[in-house]
């Protein structure tokens, strides 16, 4: 990656975070959380974890992730969490009877702390989780501004802290780390595989960004920009605009006029939903469109209305059609996808291979550390050396371990009304091509 464009948005992602961190607690709070797609099961509710705190003959695990606030759709609500939770908890305390810790099995119980999609929640709850509750290891999930902060209790306390989904770049940022380790995406590879799947496609190669100045939008035009002429790409960029536009017309016709086949747009649910309205009501349909940072959920592309998800593509975190096996219960992807499904009523989207790995990785250094001393499973997480539901995980000297990041796109689906295939996975070549690319419908650009 071209370093100016990565210096750039490491730099307005870190000042965004600090200002979240420090203004967090005005924020977030107790929105709905969005279902998966259909209507899934409620999660159960989260509790202080009084039962495992009493106990002395359990390995506690802090579990911190978004069950309400703007980021509780992403998790669904804690729906596929607890779920996964459950069935570990399943294969390691009721089959296994426990992990062997000095001689004695252990059974693992699970503390719950809501982060209401907020920084400084995140890090109350950890610290709470620490103090408290004496927890044995953290765990912190979903996107920087809400892992960050429990990485920053875990190092302080000196606590084993695993966290999972988000590009590890601006995780790094606030290293070195000793006790926190992170399940993260290349982000380079993240950008590499767009233009990997459109070097598939049928295209003149004429990229049109929607970009606002969110920290996102700044970040990847610039990124864009930067790596498009080594690709044989060329941008067309109308320039940022503010947060919560709700009128795209002149950013699109621009790209209209200028016959872009492809477009790229990063942007909230709802202003995603905004500009593709647009974009039918001008008849500009893009050969190809990235609806990122929304538009990874089913429930999400279904809003847009019949038919009109068809086509779009999008990076994918995870999918049934990942071909690693789960460590702790022997079973692949798929079939972890359709017993979440039957259990759940819900579509898996994109967040069981995070929530699995995180428990395999960690009964894995348990088991190895075969002590609760945090030394010793700080060592043992160090030396993680595992395949898992997400593929092989070993902890780098940055304490990152790299999760396969691919780029898939929406077809219909009798069950759901969509799901994803996968068009590019060049930076992981154990996860196959499902189907060729397709045109969105109505294709008309320069038309």
């Amino acid at each position: 990656m071209k370093q100016r464009g990565k210096k750039i948005w490491i730099a307005a992602l870190a000042l965004v975070l600090m200002l979240a961190m420090t203004l967090g607690a005005c924020s977030g709070g107790g929105s709905t959380p969005a279902d998966s797609g259909s209507t899934p099961a409620p999660a159960p509710a989260a509790d202080s974890g009084s039962d495992a705190a009493a106990s002395g003959d359990t390995i506690k695990i802090g579990y911190v992730l978004p069950l309400t606030g703007p980021m509780a759709s992403y998790s669904v609500g804690g729906v596929g969490a607890k779920y996964v939770a459950e069935e570990a908890l399943k294969v390691i305390n009721d089959e296994r009877g426990g992990i062997d810790i000095g001689g004695t099995k252990m059974k693992v119980e699970i503390i719950w702390g809501d982060s209401e999609s907020d920084p400084t929640k995140a890090q109350e709850v950890a610290t709470k989780l620490v103090t408290n509750d004496k927890v044995n290891i953290l765990f912190g999930e979903w996107t920087p501004a809400t892992t960050m902060p429990v990485s920053a209790v875990g190092e302080r306390n000196k606590v084993p802290t695993i966290l999972a989904n988000g590009p590890e770049t601006i995780w790094l940022e606030g290293g070195p780390y000793e006790w926190s380790y992170g399940l993260f995406f290349n982000y380079d590879w993240f950008i590499d595989e767009y233009f990997n799947a459109w070097d598939k496609m049928d295209t003149n190669k004429k990229v049109g960004l929607v970009l606002d100045t969110n920290i996102d939008g700044v970040g990847m035009a610039e990124i864009f920009k930067a790596k498009a002429p080594e690709r044989g790409y060329e941008i067309v960029d109308p320039g940022r605009f503010p947060e919560g536009t709700k009128d795209y017309m002149q950013v699109l016709t621009q790209l209209q006029k200028e016959d872009c086949d492809i477009l790229v747009s990063s942007l909230l649910n709802p202003e995603l939903v905004t500009v593709w309205n647009q974009c039918q009501q001008l008849g500009y349909i893009p050969k190809q469109a990235v609806l990122s940072k929304g538009m990874h959920l089913v429930a999400e592309v279904n809003a847009l209305g019949e038919g009109k998800g068809t086509g779009l593509t999008i990076e994918t975190q995870w999918s049934p059609q990942f071909p690693w096996i789960n460590s702790l219960n022997g079973k692949d992807a798929q079939t972890l996808s359709d017993e979440y499904e039957a259990a759940v009523n819900g579509s898996p989207d994109l967040e069981l291979g995070w929530d699995w790995t995180l428990f395999e990785v960690a009964y894995d250094a348990l088991t190895r550390a075969g002590s609760l001393d945090p030394d010793a499973i700080n060592a043992a997480l160090l030396a993680t050396n595992l395949d898992t539901t997400y593929g092989n995980i070993t902890f780098e000297a940055n304490h990152v371990g790299y999760c396969p990041i691919v780029f898939g796109q929406w077809i219909p689906d009798d069950k759901w009304g969509y799901k994803k295939v996968i068009l590019a996975a060049d930076h992981t070549p154990e996860v196959t091509q499902i189907t060729p690319p397709i045109d969105i419908p109505g294709y008309t650009t320069g038309k």
